[in-house]
C-alpha cells in the first residue's frame, strides 16, 4: 500500500513538470548563437526590422486580449423561493489588452542577444 502510494505522488509530480514547459524568457534565449534562417524560419517573418551601426534587430509582436463580462446584480427589492436577495456589487464589462515585444539583435546575420518589453513577456 505504501509503494502505491510513493508511486502515485511520484508519477502525479512528473506529470506536473511536464505540464508546465520553458517560459519565453528560456525559449527565446535558445535562439542566440543562431543563424538569421533559423529565427526566421522557426518565427516567421519579423513584425519590424532594423539595421544601425551594423546591428540588425527583429521585433517580434504577440499579442492578446481577454474579456471579462462584469456582474450586474437586481435591484433592491428582489425576492425568491429562496428569500430575500441581497444586493452585491456590479461592476462593468472590461477589456484586458496585454502585449509583448521580442526584439533580437543579430551581428554577421547570427543572434547575439535578445529583449523583451511588455506585460505579457511570461
Amino acid at each position: 500500500m505504501r509503494n502505491s502510494i510513493l508511486t502515485l505522488l511520484l508519477a502525479t509530480l512528473s506529470l506536473v513538470g511536464c505540464a508546465f514547459g520553458p517560459n519565453l524568457p528560456e525559449r527565446m534565449s535558445m535562439y542566440v548563437g543562431q543563424p538569421e534562417s533559423v529565427l526566421v524560419a522557426q518565427l516567421g517573418v519579423p513584425n519590424r526590422k532594423m539595421t544601425v551601426d551594423g546591428v540588425t534587430y527583429f521585433a517580434y509582436v504577440r499579442h492578446h486580449v481577454s474579456y471579462s463580462p462584469g456582474s450586474f446584480c437586481y435591484g433592491p427589492a428582489y425576492y425568491s423561493y429562496y428569500g430575500p436577495f441581497i444586493p452585491c456589487n456590479s461592476f462593468p464589462p472590461t477589456y484586458r489588452y496585454e502585449r509583448c515585444t521580442v526584439t533580437f539583435a543579430l551581428e554577421n546575420k547570427r543572434v547575439q542577444s535578445f529583449t523583451l518589453r511588455g506585460d505579457d513577456c511570461d
